[in-house]
């Protein structure tokens, strides 16, 4: 009989109990094993453990990688030393950041306090804290680890670097103004945003749009016209209304060839006038019921070639109407003027007492119309475009201008606000970074991501990679659920 090929001493010396030696296509393997009795056959058998690692004549015992992550994992847990930190988002801002070109500037700008910003930015981008919760979020984060900050965070020390950063309105100034001054922007109106202090000099009384009056400052942003990126912002005391306030923010801000987008409850003769005397670019929408509007060129405007695309529809223009150095464009949208013509007569059945056929027939003739006064040399449909532009930049930030008022009520110092409102600025710079990626990638062929998607859906997304802390100086990456990885390579974003 054949004996049973027997093992090379250089392998069988690493054979220790509890272990059992497995040659497989010519390597040889090192198993742990254990018996345990089977009633089923009445007597015990053997039970893999796991591979322990290989063996080789020239470097002998090498340890498998996946069991030694068993057995510090393993160890922690037992020890309660094992520990988890957000790392998804941290890594995705850092490295944003620093692709941008926006670390550089921080660290010119702002030596002694871009770490700072950077990870008061995270906590406003990943949880809209407000103050007292910066100590909270990052103390089960890695950011401060990427960071390579060593000092202590608490609620005064937040205050304190706040205050300091507040201090700095040159550096603030130095770091928006646009490097590009010849881009074209759109200027958007003031946010007014209610304080509790009397000792901020921007704090006066001015009214809302529910006309309460309160103590309050005005917030006016500069946007990009065609990237829709928020480029540069100046806060005003709460009763400063004046036309003259945009010009002078838009000298400021150094940036040329502006134009005002305002919205159909900020035309009148005497606005208009002011940004004609200031020599400023302005489209303004008309109110429906403006005796200026000429809704006789509706009357055969479907059978014209003057028409375009937008938002998958298309939407046709009457030929300019020019009064002197102003022009009026009157655009028709046929889908909404159905809609209203639908929603009006579903009116005089449920609420006649408002509604009636007569009052129809008078309005019908200005359903589904958009009119539009400029001073500009653009294109109607050009005009039509930077004008929609204007409401989704509104409804992208207006979600997270609401939470600024909602720490800066509080605020005791200018010099805290006012680096409170520069945190806000660089979270909105950030957030516009996720939002063009989920509105220019294709999620198929007639959808983009953000179809599916929301910023904050990405957000959270990041937020669920993890970093898993064994040692002192032992970490590993989580693994990344399927939904996360899909979106995230759909996004061209790699954490590592």
């Amino acid at each position: 009989m054949r004996e049973k090929q027997k093992h090379p001493d250089w392998a069988l010396k690493h054979k220790k109990p509890g272990t059992e030696l497995k040659l497989i296509n010519g390597r040889y393997y090192l198993y742990g094993v254990k018996s345990v009795y089977d009633k089923t056959i009445g007597r015990a058998r053997k039970v893999s453990l796991g591979i322990l690692g290989s063996i080789t004549q020239e470097k002998g015992f090498i340890p498998s990688e996946k069991n030694e992550l068993r057995k510090k994992s393993k160890k922690s847990y037992l020890d309660k030393q094992i520990m988890t930190f957000e790392y998804g988002l941290s890594k995705w801002l850092i490295d944003e950041l620093e692709n941008s070109g926006m670390l550089n500037y921080l660290k010119e700008y702002f030596p002694r306090h871009w770490k700072f910003i950077v990870f008061m930015v995270y906590c406003r981008i990943g949880y809209q804290s407000p103050l007292k919760n910066i100590p909270f979020h990052l103390e089960n984060s890695f950011i401060l680890d990427m960071l390579e900050w060593h000092e202590k965070i608490y609620d005064a020390k937040v205050s304190d670097y706040l205050f300091e950063l507040g201090q700095m309105p040159n550096s603030i100034h130095d770091f928006m103004r646009p490097k590009d001054k010849k881009r074209r922007t759109i200027l958007i109106d003031a946010t007014d945003i209610v304080l509790q202090s009397s000792n901020i000099a921007l704090s006066q009384k001015g009214y809302n749009s529910d006309m309460d009056f309160h103590l309050q400052f005005v917030l006016l942003y500069l946007y990009d016209a065609l990237t829709l990126e928020p480029v540069y912002y100046r806060s005003l005391a709460g009763n400063i209304r004046e036309v003259s306030a945009m010009k002078n923010t838009v000298v400021m801000s150094g940036l040329e060839e502006c134009t005002f987008v305002g919205d159909k409850g900020f035309f009148s003769q005497s606005n208009i006038e002011q940004l004609e005397n200031m020599s400023m670019q302005y489209i303004i929408p008309l109110r429906r019921d403006n005796k200026q509007i000429p809704y006789e060129l509706l009357e055969e405007i479907e059978q014209s070639n003057n028409y375009f695309k937008f938002s998958k529809r298309f939407i046709f223009h009457a030929d300019t109407k020019s009064i002197e150095k102003r022009k009026i464009e009157l655009f028709l949208d046929g889908k909404l003027k159905e809609q209203e013509k639908n929603d009006y007569l579903s009116r005089i059945e449920s609420l006649p007492e408002s509604f009636s056929k007569p009052k129809f027939n008078e309005k019908v003739q200005t359903m589904g119309t958009l009119a539009i006064m400029h001073n500009t040399e653009l294109k109607p449909q050009d005009i039509y475009v930077e004008y929609k532009n204007r409401g989704e930049i509104e409804q992208f930030f207006d979600h997270f201008k609401n939470t600024i008022e909602a720490d800066c009520s509080n605020m005791q110092r200018e010099e805290s606000l006012n680096g409170w409102l520069f945190i806000n600025h660089i979270s909105m710079l950030m957030i516009y970074k996720l939002f063009q990626i989920l509105k220019t990638t294709p999620l198929n062929k007639k959808q983009k991501l953000i179809h599916r998607y929301s910023i904050n859906d990405a957000i959270e997304h990041l937020k669920t990679i993890k970093k898993i802390k064994f040692d002192c100086d032992e970490f590993v990456n989580s693994e990344i659920n399927k939904s996360t990885k899909t979106l995230l390579k759909q996004m061209n974003i790699s954490i590592t």
